[in-house]
């Protein structure tokens, strides 16, 4: 299944959209209800670990239970935590040492979602640096990103 997600997942990438570039000016950011909104009893088909020219190098699927719980699933592996909204961010915390958590400001274009972790500093305007950690649409959507934001 991977393999076919992988399929789908970088055919709509050809025009390649790295980590260094910064969506923002055309994204919106999912804020309050609508946050929970997007997550709550969904699953997120995702990448992260992006190459220079926008390929996706590492895959995960990350589901978000009405209890709090959350699934996240890389490489056949099982990881169980919690996902809350908290200060406007998506946050996550995981029972495994080996599986890091922490917080998310989340932008959405498209039915793309990008995920700016809150440990990098949010600045107006800056280059050459790396912007959003990752990037997911719902399971079973096929992703509909805007083309041209290199």
């Amino acid at each position: 299944m991977l393999g076919i997600w992988s399929c789908l997942w970088l055919a709509p990438y050809a025009w390649a959209q790295s980590q260094s570039t910064d969506i923002r000016p055309k994204a919106n950011r999912i804020l309050g209800e609508a946050l929970l909104e997007e997550f709550l009893n969904t699953t997120h088909n995702g990448a992260y670990n992006f190459t220079d020219d926008g390929q996706p190098q590492r895959f995960y699927t990350e589901t978000h239970h009405d209890d709090g719980r959350v699934t996240y699933r890389e490489d056949g592996v099982d990881y169980d935590g919690v996902w809350i909204i908290s200060k406007e961010r998506l946050c996550f915390v995981y029972a495994d040492e080996e599986m890091n958590g922490g917080c998310f400001r989340v932008y959405k274009i498209g039915n793309c979602f990008y995920y700016y972790s809150d440990l990098i500093t949010e600045f107006d305007d800056e280059l050459d640096r790396d912007y959003w950690t990752a990037r997911s649409v719902k399971d079973g959507e096929t992703p509909n990103c805007e083309p041209g934001l290199s």
